[in-house]
């Protein structure tokens, strides 16, 4: 069980599933996001649902950030954390997409996303893996995607953002391993999430089509999963068996799932 855990986009979808069940557990979790009106609902939900636990030494904090922000990050955080202790999980969840035709994506949505999603996991690790160190290891979560080792159609932004997430989370576990830092990724597919929600305004009719033959995740059965499977060993952390199937068939198949997303492409197109 950890003793006490940090989640960026904490208030919310995956972040806020993850959170609870850490609480359900006796976890205490400092919760980091760019709202403070959604983080102070949630921190009211997880201090009555630890009190109805029976955990009356949990603690719930809040911390109102953005996390692209490098110089925000350094000033408010670091002093934070000399209040709170030294998290021994780190969950890195904030982030964004905007899903669109690559054409339609400006460029000020493009650079937002690399920020957000990349910028941002690197400043809150800039902060948290000297004092993971200095406190003798911890647990590092990076939130990747199935958008993060496939292309998806319509994500060019955030599938760059989250390849390249993917390249910082395996050359950081290299590097943290003698240091007693378990760092691991976790690539959830379509989770029933407010930003899913926020990405069904711009989301083109193909991507539709291709995200519709894998349905929808509910946030706690991925917080479920992924607190399962940081007992064991795994990197790659893939919730839901369409996940799964999908990362087997790219590695394997790459020209079969390549055919299958053409085929989709087609449909819609040709309607």
């Amino acid at each position: 069980m950890f003793k006490l855990a940090l989640l960026t986009g904490g208030s919310s979808g995956i972040g806020f599933a993850v959170a609870r069940a850490l609480v359900i557990k006796g976890s205490s979790v400092i919760l980091i996001a760019r709202r403070t009106g959604p983080l102070a609902e949630a921190k009211t939900a997880l201090e009555q649902l630890a009190s109805e636990a029976g955990f009356e030494s949990v603690k719930i904090k809040t911390l109102a950030l953005d996390v692209s922000d490098s110089e925000a990050v350094n000033r408010t955080l670091l002093p934070f954390l000399e209040e709170t202790g030294t998290p021994d999980l780190l969950f890195n969840g904030a982030g964004m997409a905007y899903p669109d035709h690559f054409e339609s994506i400006p460029l000020e949505i493009f650079q937002k996303t690399m920020n957000i999603n990349l910028g941002g996991t690197w400043n809150i690790l800039n902060v948290i893996i000297p004092r993971m160190k200095t406190a003798g290891g911890g647990t590092v979560v990076n939130v990747s995607s199935v958008g993060g080792f496939l292309g998806i159609y319509g994500y060019t932004a955030y599938s760059a953002s989250k390849f390249a997430l993917m390249g910082l989370s395996q050359s950081l576990r290299n590097e943290m391993k003698p240091d007693g830092i378990d760092v691991r990724v976790l690539c959830p597919p379509d989770t029933d999430t407010p930003q899913l929600a926020e990405e069904e305004k711009t989301k083109p009719a193909e991507t539709r089509k291709i995200s519709g033959n894998a349905g929808v995740m509910a946030p706690e059965v991925v917080a479920r999963v992924l607190l399962k499977e940081l007992k064991g060993r795994k990197f790659l952390i893939i919730p839901g068996f369409m996940g799964k199937l999908t990362w087997f068939l790219y590695r394997m198949f790459p020209s079969l799932v390549h055919f299958f997303i053409d085929s989709d492409v087609r449909s819609v197109r040709n309607k």
